[in-house]
């Protein structure tokens, strides 16, 4: 890879996407909404295109001569179904559409998500990409609607889906409250008294992973949505912890205490409903909500990344702890603990 196209470059994954691909000395051009938002990026090198993902008029010329793009943008959560769909399904059409239009296709990475497959289907096993997707929240079917777009374009250019299960590690969001509570409270909520395995990677392991997906990775079948070539779980399967082993592997790398409570359903369900309309009566979106408590109490969300270590020779370069143990550090570096 030469010229590489990034979109969601101001997140949280898509930083660490753009750092790398910088340090192999490719020249990577980042989609973004807000210039302020990317003056980091700027500063280490990356070519700024201002734009939103809807309007291909405004980014579509700076696809011209890229060897990958990377499709890192999307929503986790959203005040609307609609806006969850549109962001997270038919705009990865329009970007297909966009790379499919020139010349020469660019390879197209797209991050999903394991919600988009769904939890696991039977206990004591492995969910792998050839099971049948079966999402349980709004977010995994959007999810899905994505990858449903690219099979139905996958005849015209090169795509490979990834799907991650939780990322963590520097500059992440979502896994902040769970070290705050520990550290602050001594807390870790169970929702509904489940305790679901969980899927995990860093987001260096993410990196590298997407990196060898652009290089070598399978592409997909065309017109057939069930096939499993061309997509990969992201996660580090040497082990999958449950949510309150989760919580017990942080509160060590914080040497703290922890007490694992579980919520009933009764309140974790209007609690979520009242946090989702708080946010959106201020206009936000709210990771906390009915559709994430769906997933929060599935069975089980344990993946194999066979595939991944077999086809592409993806192997996380640390363990689960010391990796928690590293997230843990930079947060008291950054005054956030």
């Amino acid at each position: 890879m030469k010229t590489v196209f990034v979109t969601g470059a101001t997140g949280f994954i898509g930083r660490h996407v753009v750092s790398a691909l910088l340090d192999r000395g490719c020249e990577v051009r980042c989609l973004v909404r807000s210039p302020a938002r990317a003056s980091h990026l700027q500063g280490i090198g990356a070519r700024i295109v201002v734009g939103v993902l809807e309007d291909a008029s405004h980014w579509q010329p700076h696809l011209a001569g890229c060897d990958a793009v990377f499709h890192i943008g999307g929503l986790v959560a959203a005040c609307s179904r609609q806006e969850l769909f549109a962001t997270n399904g038919a705009a990865v059409g329009s970007l297909a559409d966009a790379c499919s239009a020139l010349p020469s296709p660019p390879a197209l990475i797209h991050l999903s998500s394991l919600a988009a497959s769904g939890p696991t289907l039977d206990a004591g096993r492995l969910r792998s990409e050839a099971d049948p997707p079966a999402p349980v929240s709004q977010y995994g079917h959007s999810k899905r609607a994505g990858e449903l777009e690219l099979v139905r374009r996958a005849g015209r250019l090169p795509v490979t889906i990834l799907r991650p299960g939780i990322v963590f590690g520097q500059h992440d969001k979502n896994l902040v409250p769970i070290y705050q509570m520990i550290h602050w409270m001594r807390l870790h909520l169970l929702m509904g008294f489940r305790n679901p395995q969980l899927s995990l990677l860093h987001v260096s392991d993410l990196v590298d992973l997407a990196l060898a997906a652009a290089d070598r990775g399978e592409r997909m079948t065309a017109d057939d949505p069930l096939s499993a070539r061309g997509i990969y779980n992201a996660c580090d399967d040497r082990e999958h912890p449950t949510y309150a082993d989760l919580g017990r592997r942080v509160a060590a790398t914080l040497g703290r205490s922890v007490v694992v409570l579980p919520l009933p359903l009764t309140l974790a369900i209007p609690t979520s409903y009242a946090v989702e309309q708080f946010w959106n009566l201020c206009g936000q979106a709210s990771i906390v909500s009915p559709d994430k408590l769906r997933e929060a109490t599935a069975t089980s969300w344990a993946a194999s990344g066979d595939r991944a270590r077999e086809q592409l020779g993806f192997a996380p370069r640390a363990v689960l702890d010391t990796r928690l143990q590293e997230t843990a550090d930079w947060l008291r570096a950054q005054k956030q603990l």
